[in-house]
């Protein structure tokens, strides 16, 4: 089966993506081969490519970079954690993903794959996508072992791992790639590489899987495999015996028939020739005669057995020529079964030494989780200890701080905020210096991307506070021009709901009048005295 290409993209890991691709002491020093096998003696034909446009920088500080830039282009700090927006009409919740600036791709390759290829992948995308290729790393080192006990068995797996700036740098924004997108990157893989395209996940609903869950799953399917085979060796085993019974029994029967029409035969030939030599020689001849006939019975049954074993013979040699070819694919077809079944012991030993092994590791992540979980609700006490030591106005300011820092909306102190923090730089003759202190004690209770949010505002309330209160006078004003605005169109509204209600009864009492009857004319008597 010709091998498929597949990319898998998520959001690069800093901390781990150099150490990985680059294959570093302290990294292989370090590896836990239950996870990630490496062969080392492999490692000189894996290949690397850097982007001039990253330089020797380290990943972590053009990670750094794109957060300047970001920040120029927007005015904003960069998003880089999921969050969530309430429709206020709706009141349904949207989650909003956070920004992955940086992003890593495996592609899977062949072991002829090369960096050429790769690099005309690299620049189909951008052409149609816009990303940009920071690192190309071709590994030909990894793989597993089907057995471990055979050295033969060796199954590489070609990857090469690409590292992608996601951003657009004109504009400060990611690029938005959908899922018909992510699928049209599989197909330039399979372009670039000369491979096949792997089935699409929306046809197949196949889910990815993490390499130890890829190979744990691929030996079970290795082993049903095997376990398949061997059980049709065994159903073409059977069908081979009972064909070789078959033909035993066929060449017993045709041995037992030829016999003993051979006897039959040369008795009555002999008993034929008896009678004619009596009759044609007379009773004084015929005792000689049925001396030498005595002779002959007493030889016939030697001669029987000297046809009989050359016929054994014969038929043996024919039968061994024809039963030859079925003997001998039938004991390779025992080595087979044999060499099967020690392959799936050998596999099943392995599958069981794998399974320990995984759940060895998982109970080491939770003794370690919980470790962590203890030392971070300690961390937790004492920050809250250290809280409550605080003053009333160092605990608001810190407050205020909090929640701006947590704050994905607003870039800005709102008039609260920065109330409470110039509540606490009153205390103090030198505002900036006050400033620093508060954001010295502020530290520990916001994240890194909080701090560097939250720091500015800080030095913007020592130096100008005037102008946090200048911009509430002008909130408060415009939401006093609005509300006058808003009752005097609910006046004009309601006047207009008037009028129109006043016309409307206007109309109704018009209809309520009858219609004026014209007067009935009557025809007067006429006179009957004479008209002058």
């Amino acid at each position: 089966m010709a091998l498929k290409t597949s990319v898998h993209i998520k959001p690069c890991n800093i901390g781990q993506s150099e150490a990985h691709n680059e294959r570093t002491k302290e990294y292989l020093a370090h590896i836990n081969a239950s996870k990630i096998y490496i062969r080392q003696d492999l490692t000189a034909e894996n290949q690397s490519w850097r982007s001039e446009l990253q330089g020797n920088m380290p990943l972590q500080q053009y990670y750094d970079a794109i957060g300047k830039m970001v920040k120029e282009k927007t005015g904003r700090a960069m998003q880089t954690k999921e969050r969530e927006r309430v429709n206020k009409k709706t009141g349904k919740v949207i989650k909003i993903g956070g920004c992955s600036p940086l992003r890593e791709g495996v592609i899977v390759c062949k072991e002829d794959t090369t960096m050429e290829q790769l690099h005309h992948f690299a620049d189909l995308c951008h052409d149609r996508f816009g990303i940009t290729a920071l690192q190309i790393h071709l590994h030909k080192d990894e793989g597993h072992y089907t057995d471990p006990n055979d050295k033969k068995s060796w199954k590489a797996n070609c990857h090469a791992h690409i590292v992608w700036d996601w951003m657009n740098h004109e504009n400060g924004r990611s690029y938005k790639l959908n899922a018909d997108d992510i699928s049209g990157i599989q197909d330039l893989a399979a372009e670039a590489l000369g491979m096949e395209r792997g089935e699409s996940k929306a046809e197949t609903g196949a889910k990815h899987l993490e390499r130890n869950d890829y190979i744990v799953a691929k030996q079970k399917a290795e082993l049903e495999a095997a376990k398949s085979q061997t059980e049709q060796l065994t159903k073409e085993k059977e069908v081979k015996d009972q064909q070789i019974a078959t033909l035993d029994r066929q060449i017993k029967e045709k041995k037992e028939k030829a016999s003993k029409e051979n006897g039959n035969a040369i008795l009555q030939g002999g008993a034929a020739i008896a009678n004619a030599i009596a009759n044609k020689m007379g009773k004084g001849k015929y005792a000689a005669l049925e001396k030498e006939n005595e002779a002959l019975k007493r030889k016939v049954p030697e001669h029987l057995k000297q046809l009989q074993a050359s016929y054994e013979g014969y038929v043996a040699k024919k039968v061994e020529e024809a039963v030859s070819p079925y003997r001998q694919e039938n004991d390779q077809l025992k080595q087979q079964l044999a060499e099967t079944k020690m392959h799936i012991s050998r596999q099943n030993e392995h599958f069981k030494d794998m399974q320990s092994m995984y759940l060895s590791s998982k109970l080491d992540l939770q003794h370690e989780n919980s470790q962590l979980s203890g030392q971070l609700e300690q961390m937790k006490n004492n920050l809250s200890a250290f809280f409550n030591l605080l003053g009333e106005k160092t605990r608001q300011a810190i407050s205020s701080i909090r929640e701006f820092a947590y704050d994905g909306c607003f870039t800005r102190f709102t008039f609260q905020q920065a109330s409470t923090v110039n509540n606490y730089l009153l205390a103090y003759s030198n505002r900036k210096m006050g400033a620093n202190t508060l954001i010295l004690l502020s530290r520990p209770f916001i994240t890194e991307q909080g701090y560097e949010k939250s720091k500015p505002e800080i030095h913007n309330v020592a130096n100008d506070f005037g102008w946090y209160e200048r911009a509430e006078q002008q909130r408060i004003a415009e939401e006093e021009r609005q509300k006058v605005e808003e009752e005097q169109r609910e006046h004009q509204e309601k006047q207009a709901q008037e009028r129109a209600h006043q016309a409307e009864l206007e109309r109704q009492k018009v209809k309520r009048v009858p219609p004026r009857r014209a007067p009935i004319k009557q025809d007067r008597p006429r006179s009957r005295g004479l008209h002058r």
